[in-house]
């Protein structure tokens, strides 16, 4: 009886062995977890966000702007990207910059190539104007920028306010709609 005894015994111990042996194999070569970067929270309709971004549209070889910004989250059901912090460069034909377009947010709209910027909108040509709202909108087809809103307009010799405006880019041409207001230092126009 004793030998029974020994033998299933020593068969318990071969089988808890075995189940001890495979249990630590399995643990020791088990997946690390994988451990994801944290996400913020996306708008509604974001099918792709990026961070630090930057996008030059081209015409035939030549810059025409170039858009920066701090985010952007794309939607492609209607091709636009809702962008923060922007900031767009438009350039000369001979590819220097003409003027830059800063605002807190914007949205740019990638069949169209229009760019609608809003919030703290601020122009500066290299002519040494600055232009100041809170919304403008730039179609490229037209090379035209443009808002309905009230605007300033400023220089070192001038401050011009109106409501609405329009501004050709490649003629820099600017037409101010209506209520336009100007404000000259003394001495100019005698």
């Amino acid at each position: 009886m004793m030998r029974r005894v020994t033998i299933r015994n020593f068969l318990l111990i071969i089988v808890l062995a075995v189940a001890f042996g495979l249990g630590m194999r399995m643990w020791t070569h088990r997946p690390e977890p994988v451990s994801e970067p944290p996400v913020d929270s996306l708008p509604a309709n974001t099918d792709l966000a990026l961070q630090d971004i930057q996008y030059t549209e081209t015409s035939d070889g030549l810059r025409r702007w170039m858009l920066t910004a701090k985010s952007a989250a794309y939607d492609d059901q209607q091709s636009k990207s809702t962008v923060q912090d922007m900031r767009v460069e438009f350039f000369d034909k001979q590819g220097r910059v003409q003027m830059t377009l800063t605002s807190r947010e914007g949205v740019w709209f990638s069949e169209t190539g229009e760019i609608e910027a809003r919030g703290n909108v601020v122009v500066k040509t290299t002519e040494g104007y600055t232009v100041y709202t809170e919304r403008l909108r730039y179609r490229s087809r037209a090379d035209e920028v443009s808002t309905d809103l009230p605007v300033r307009v400023e220089s070192v010799n001038m401050r011009l306010s109106a409501r609405g405006m329009h501004y050709r880019v490649k003629e820099r041409l600017l037409t101010l709609d209506s209520q336009v207001k100007a404000s000259l230092p003394a001495g100019i126009g005698n």
